[in-house]
């Protein structure tokens, strides 16, 4: 019996030496009190790690014998931070990052760069006020043009009944597209169908141009500070606000391996509403933007996006989008999407949507 209960105790001591811990909780701005998304979290010395989420959320499985070692949570523009671990696996952790503050000989900005990001912060805070953020049905006219090796210069046009399930709630593009249905009312052709390719839409690549509804861009609020910002004119009614993307990546531009990304933003005063954008992203051979443009062997691609907006019924939505995309001096493809009619308030729900029309 002696050995049965030596035996047992030493399985419970194996078995707690192998059991993991795990650590979660949350991330902020010391300053503002704001969640911090994408923060590095790690045990340290070790490899052992991972990051919040965009609710600055954390969830961390640390393997037995590391248990004892403390935390280090970094993220680029705060100060690093190294914590003890929770004594207790219901202890949920709350991390305040502080803003590291440069001196002026380090880091320069100029009051107008200062002012735009100021303008652009306030444009996103007020974004869900200003536009429609329920579900909404709208119609509207997609033309679509692009060069077929097969046929050459191909012209589709589209009447579109649409409904977007979520509206304008600054959300991913890969859920946000997930939200777009619509069907078509009529299609006009320049040519025949006969493959896939010359029946496609890219209509869903068109609308993630739309800056104010997809959170990756210019208008992303965590990475403003990757931005140089200059006021272009000022009116009595509006700004218009250059912008240039420091370092483009993925979070910043929504775009799959950016090399510049550059335009202008134009805000009106009385509600600080977006009321056009227009930019470039050049790419190191082809985008990820809803549907993959073609890699044209490794030539670099330019995409253009002139993006306007308008009041219906009371709230903003999109108004229209010109777009165009040129690959090693050529064109690839020129679409325009312009919505006509929008209703909020007694929308016409459409089921899935339409990516190949006979």
């Amino acid at each position: 019996m002696k050995k049965l209960l030596i035996a047992i105790c030493a399985a419970l001591t194996a078995f707690s030496a192998g059991a993991q811990t795990i650590v979660e909780g949350i991330v902020t701005d010391s300053a503002t009190g704001e969640v911090l998304p994408f923060v590095n979290i790690a045990v340290s010395g070790t490899t052992v790690g991972t990051i919040s989420d965009m609710n600055g959320e954390f969830r961390l499985t640390v393997p037995a014998g590391m248990d004892g070692k403390p935390l280090s949570f970094s993220s680029v523009g705060y100060s690093p931070v190294t914590k003890a671990m929770p004594s207790s696996p219901d202890q949920r952790m709350t991390i305040a990052l502080e803003p590291v503050d440069y001196k002026i000989n380090e880091v320069v900005i100029t009051d107008k760069s200062q002012a735009g990001r100021r303008v652009l912060k306030d444009v996103v805070e007020k974004a869900a006020a200003n536009y429609i953020s329920r579900d909404y049905s709208y119609d509207g006219t997609y033309t679509s043009t692009f060069n077929s090796p097969e046929s050459g210069k191909c012209k589709s046009t589209y009447q579109v009944l649409g409904y977007d399930a979520d509206g304008y709630t600054r959300s991913t593009g890969g859920n946000a597209f997930a939200a777009l249905n619509y069907k078509f009312s009529s299609v006009v052709r320049d040519y025949k169908v006969n493959d896939y390719d010359l029946g496609k839409n890219h209509l869903d690549m068109v609308c993630g141009f739309d800056v104010v509804r997809y959170q990756f861009n210019v208008l992303n609020s965590y990475t403003l500070t990757d931005f140089d910002f200059t006021i272009e004119s000022e009116t009595s009614t509006e700004y218009v606000i250059n912008f240039s993307c420091k370092k483009p990546r993925l979070v910043n531009t929504g775009a799959w391996s950016p090399s510049a990304y550059s335009g202008t933003i134009t805000v009106n005063k009385a509600d600080q509403a977006i009321t056009a954008a227009k930019y470039t992203i050049e790419l190191s051979g082809y985008s990820d933007l809803g549907v993959s443009v073609v890699k044209n062997d490794g030539k670099p691609t330019k995409i253009t996006a002139d993006v306007k907006y308008a009041k219906f019924q009371g709230k903003y939505a999109l108004r229209s989008i010109d777009a165009k995309a040129t690959s090693g001096g050529k064109e690839v493809f020129s679409d325009s999407f312009t919505v006509n009619t929008v209703d909020y308030k007694s929308p016409r729900k459409v089921s899935g949507k339409v990516f190949y029309a006979r």
